[in-house]
């Protein structure tokens, strides 16, 4: 019992001090929040789209992208948009689940062009969804950030929303169909 005992506390301990030999990356007034999940019903594609970190951590200083700290930026605004069609699988699946709009959110860099790049999923909603958000956004095209004027570099979400077809009312005949 008292090997035991001690080997119980030198766990302890040496967990202990390799907690104070770690310290966090992040700073303490920074909130911990956990990175992008996948949603349980991505499919191949979805695979393909990068699941975006828990923080970016852009400056115009630190990397050249503008971040919420950069004073007198007005954000991009998208001038033209691309819609993402609904899925199939996303159809099927809200008739089982009963969910009837789905939401992804994508996060670009708008280059000072207004092309976005190194998009990542910030919210997944699986059924082959985000990957039709992806490829829609790729192909959007903003009006750049700007800070005194000048174009810069900035991160934006974007919002991609999917509204799941109303079925026809009970007793409406299918097309292709003769009325009963």
């Amino acid at each position: 019992m008292c090997k035991l005992f001690g080997t119980v506390s030198l766990l302890i301990i040496a967990a202990s001090c390799a907690a104070a030999q770690n310290p966090a990356t992040s700073p303490a007034n920074e909130p911990r929040e956990v990175g992008t999940v996948r949603s349980l019903h991505s499919m191949g594609p979805d695979l393909k789209v990068p699941l975006c970190p828990a923080h970016f951590h852009d400056s115009l200083r630190a990397n050249s992208i503008a971040g919420p700290q950069d004073k007198d930026v007005t954000p991009p605004k998208a001038k033209t948009t691309v819609p993402a069609p609904i899925t199939q699988d996303a159809v099927m699946g809200a008739g089982k689940t009963h969910i009837g709009n789905f939401e992804v959110i994508v996060s670009v860099i708008v280059d000072t062009k207004g092309v976005p790049h190194d998009l990542c999923l910030r919210k997944s909603s699986g059924y082959g969804l985000d990957a039709s958000a992806a490829a829609a956004v790729g192909q959007y095209r903003f009006d750049p950030a700007k800070q005194g004027g000048k174009p810069v570099r900035a991160r934006v979400p974007v919002e991609v929303r999917f509204l799941t077809p109303t079925p026809p009312p009970m007793g409406t005949p299918r097309t292709g169909e003769p009325p009963k």
